[in-house]
């Protein structure tokens, strides 16, 4: 950063601060201006900017034209002595075939989201028939031959050679098939018809209700866990990410000596003050970009894919927007001062890489538990983490996502979170003061304490 070559009283940017405030004000303005517009003017912030919502899509669509492609058949042989138990399978794949006109699921443009088959019969299972079929999915002239043993009713157990074997929709399918025609078999043998077989076997749709004070609404289950999970990533990857940048700005200008040219403008204070909003600022900037990103690309979406189908139905209501906001702020706020207050300690990224486990490892554990606790959001760990300054801003915030808690306990643990911050904001402005003028050697914790009660 060209530090060196700003104007603290005659800057142009000043023009825009009204001249009523006070100098203290003035001039954490002024520090977070330049940090925000020297920040996301830099090559890197545009390029990874840009970069995420372009990996999102591809994301996205690259899955949608590799297995939504209308014209994927998959030929695929069933072999078994039984021939009416082969063509029960062949029966439960009808939906999937290439020339049938029952496709499951279908986007707009008459592309279907699972594999369409074109199945044929072999009754005569021998090994020469086996080395054959074998040889032509290796030519690539037959995707796959599902081999049913004489005894399969009983073992429930069938065989599927595949050209691809990490294809799971196609291996589930197939699964699916066979499970089915072997359970009709069975409940043949205990005298139910074929048609009242494939009723007792039909799919159950549950729908899931979510009952909260603000009344009951439908919920999908997995678009129910993926928002909290996308947006606690969210806090957490900024929140750390520009985290260290606060702590390598500090870091640098420390360094390159550049801190006290500052310093003869601007108190300690003042300049991690700004710092912190300011790097903060970009953070928030490149999160709404992403967001924004993400609901655009979302609009113009296949529906039908994994993702889109249960995202669609996910509760983004006005609360979680605003819960996100109120702790991906007081997250930010918190774990800024204390890497600043490495920066200011230390000498080196060597140095620094030390003392940024201790810091991080609380964030680390609500990745941990962030699942369990969507679970059950309502456990007394959950409750205790959602007071601790240091894992509230995640953990508080997946409870108000999944389940809202009582008022109480999120007036709790805002007012718990402030107070820690103001306290910590206080802490780390007596070591940033002294620290950020200290060279040469890694202070003690004898000396920290020292730098603490310096008047």
């Amino acid at each position: 950063m060209k530090w060196l070559s700003l104007r603290w009283r005659k800057s142009s940017s000043t023009r825009l601060i009204p001249a009523g405030w006070t100098p203290t004000v003035r001039n954490i303005l002024l520090i977070i201006g330049r940090e925000y517009l020297v920040r996301v003017r830099t090559k890197s912030f545009i390029f990874v900017t840009l970069l995420m919502p372009l990996l999102l899509g591809c994301a996205v669509v690259i899955p949608n034209l590799l297995m939504l492609d209308g014209t994927d058949v998959r030929h695929i042989v069933i072999v078994a002595a039984d021939g009416s138990l082969a063509n029960s399978v062949k029966s439960e794949l009808a939906p999937f075939h290439a020339s049938g006109e029952e496709i499951p699921t279908q986007t707009g443009d008459g592309k279907t989201d699972r594999p369409r088959f074109n199945v044929s019969v072999e009754t005569a299972p021998t090994e020469a028939l086996r080395r054959q079929l074998s040889t032509r999915v290796r030519d690539g002239s037959l995707d796959g031959f599902l081999w049913i043993d004489a005894d399969a009713v009983t073992t429930r157990k069938g065989t599927y050679y595949s050209r691809n074997a990490s294809d799971i929709i196609e291996s589930s399918i197939v699964s699916r098939a066979l499970r089915l025609a072997l359970s009709e078999r069975l409940l043949a043998g205990q005298g139910l018809s074929p048609a009242q077989a494939k009723e007792v076997l039909g799919q159950v749709n549950l729908n899931t209700v979510h009952i909260d004070k603000q009344g009951t609404r439908e919920s999908n289950g997995m678009g129910a866990f993926l928002l909290p999970f996308l947006l606690l990533m969210a806090i957490y990857m900024t929140v750390l990410i520009y985290g260290l940048y606060v702590m390598r700005s500090v870091l640098e200008e420390k360094a390159s000596r550049v801190v006290e040219v500052l310093l003869s403008s601007v108190t300690p204070m003042q300049l991690m003050a700004g710092k912190i909003i300011g790097v903060g600022a970009v953070g928030l900037t490149q999160v709404s970009i992403w967001a924004a990103a993400g609901i655009i690309l979302g609009k113009f979406t296949n529906a039908s894919h994994a993702v889109g189908e249960s995202m669609k139905d996910a509760h983004l209501s006005v609360a979680v927007i605003i819960a996100f906001l109120v702790f991906f702020i007081l997250g930010y706020a918190t774990y800024a001062c204390l890497y600043a207050a490495i920066g200011a300690m230390v000498n080196s990224d060597e140095e620094a890489q030390q003392f940024q486990f201790p810091v991080t490892l609380p964030l680390i554990l609500c990745i941990v538990l962030a699942t369990a606790i969507m679970r059950d959001p309502d456990t007394t760990l959950a409750f205790v983490l959602s007071m601790f300054p240091l894992t509230s801003p995640i953990i508080m915030f997946v409870r108000i996502s999944v389940s809202t808690p009582p008022l109480w306990q999120i007036a709790y643990s805002i007012a718990i979170s402030l107070a820690s911050l103001y306290g910590l904001v206080w802490l780390t402005s007596r070591i940033y003061r002294v620290g950020i003028l200290m060279y040469g050697k890694r202070p003690t914790l004898s000396e920290i304490f020292k730098w603490i009660h310096y008047v």
